[in-house]
């Protein structure tokens, strides 16, 4: 099945559904800046007192729409991950009606609207800022991984800073998109096009890992010398108090313990 056939089944079948009132496609394809490879991302809008019901009816109703292999609820969210034999993927929102005053003309386009919902959309949202608690989060999470470092080295435990080295990478790039002033930042596989160009090139750059201590070294301390000047300029912006002493620690310690001299160590 084709990803514009499955819209319209989507759209078919939920529109069937007397429960919900208005559906429409957010996402990438709400947005009108999808590609070949976009998922479908699909918000529906019910009155509150048939949501709960929905949500019980949704595996029989998802099977309506496609056969599928994967059909699961996003913790206690009231959003599905579908994955359909023919690996077609789809996200299904289950909104209310009260809901529609919070969604915009901007990043939705319609399947269909029972009751005239669009008109309480507001015209655009307010573009994202960084969240100082998910700052904070991040920087000192990224001191916690990197002093792992020489845990791994002594134990040579390479495999596992492959892994740490991945989450070094996955925390630059969650400071990265937080750093972006969007309405919506989009998906973590869209970076080339929400990112500036030159820092998707410094990640695009950071060396590839091997299970070696050379590799785990000389990636530790690549992924330090992105992360570190973002996460001081960030945390200034959004008025976090600098982690100081942290910083401190993990500096001697790694320099006690494996030689390393991180870059830039502030006055």
């Amino acid at each position: 099945m084709r990803r514009d056939a499955l819209v319209h089944k989507i759209s078919g079948v939920l529109s069937a559904d007397h429960r919900v009132r208005g559906a429409w496609l957010s996402g990438s394809l709400g947005r009108g800046d999808a590609d070949a490879y976009s998922d479908v991302d699909v918000w529906a809008a019910v009155h509150e007192n048939d949501r709960d019901a929905f949500i019980e009816d949704w595996p029989t109703i998802a099977a309506r729409i496609a056969p599928y292999v994967l059909n699961d609820q996003l913790g206690t969210l009231p959003v599905f991950n579908v994955v359909t034999k023919e690996w077609r993927r789809f996200d299904l929102a289950i909104g209310t009606i009260d809901e529609a005053a919070n969604r915009t003309r901007s990043t939705m386009m319609k399947l269909f609207d029972k009751d005239k919902l669009e008109a309480r959309f507001q015209e655009s949202g307010v573009p994202l800022l960084p969240d100082p608690a998910v700052v904070a989060k991040t920087v000192k999470e990224f001191f916690r991984v990197l002093g792992l470092l020489p845990v791994v080295c002594g134990r040579e435990e390479y495999s596992v800073a492959v892994s740490g080295a991945g989450l070094l990478r996955t925390m630059i790039i969650q400071l990265m998109r937080e750093d972006v002033a969007a309405e919506d930042r989009g998906g973590a596989l869209h970076l080339k096009q929400l990112l500036p160009a030159e820092r998707y090139a410094a990640i695009a750059a950071l060396p590839p890992i091997v299970s070696d201590r050379e590799s785990a070294i000389s990636v530790h301390r690549a992924c330090a010398e992105i992360f570190l000047p973002l996460a001081r300029d960030l945390s200034d912006r959004v008025g976090n108090d600098w982690p100081q002493a942290l910083e401190d620690a993990c500096r001697a310690h790694l320099k006690r313990e494996l030689g390393i001299r991180l870059p830039g160590a502030r006055p």
